[in-house]
């Protein structure tokens, strides 16, 4: 399969798992999405391949900017406020890892995504409604 066949393939599916997942599904999927981005610039730095690392930091701030875009702050009360400085701080760490020398910064954000992501992920089904009501930003 070429590169291109390759990366349409990922994109449609993206593109369907997303329509069929509720918002908290779409939130552990960008979980995954920014740990892998973390995970993969941690990699890069430790072979010293700064651009890559680079651009793998950018995905990973990119994903928790639009984390915190999801987020009512009215409606999801101090669990949204929480949410919103712990991505603020994951952010902070990236940036300051920029460089690729500060790969114990990565190893921490991947650590600490993954325990949220869990969290996450522990929801239970019949309470999810709930959970998107009270959470997130309802775009029509």
């Amino acid at each position: 399969m070429t590169a291109y066949a390759l990366k349409a393939y990922r994109s449609t599916d993206l593109h369907s798992r997303c329509e069929q997942s509720s918002k908290r599904d779409l939130v552990i999927m960008m979980y995954d999405g920014a740990i892998d981005a973390v995970r993969l610039a941690r990699e890069y730095a430790l072979r010293q391949e700064k651009r890559a690392a680079s651009a793998s930091t950018s995905r990973a701030l990119a994903i928790l900017s639009a984390l915190r875009e999801t987020l009512d702050s009215r409606q999801g009360g101090t669990v949204a406020a929480h949410l919103d400085d712990f991505y603020q701080f994951l952010m902070r760490k990236l940036v300051r890892s920029a460089g690729g020398a500060a790969t114990d910064d990565l190893a921490e954000c991947e650590d600490l995504l993954g325990q949220v992501r869990e969290a996450w992920a522990a929801i239970a089904p019949q309470t999810v409604g709930e959970v998107n009501r009270r959470m997130f930003v309802v775009h029509s």
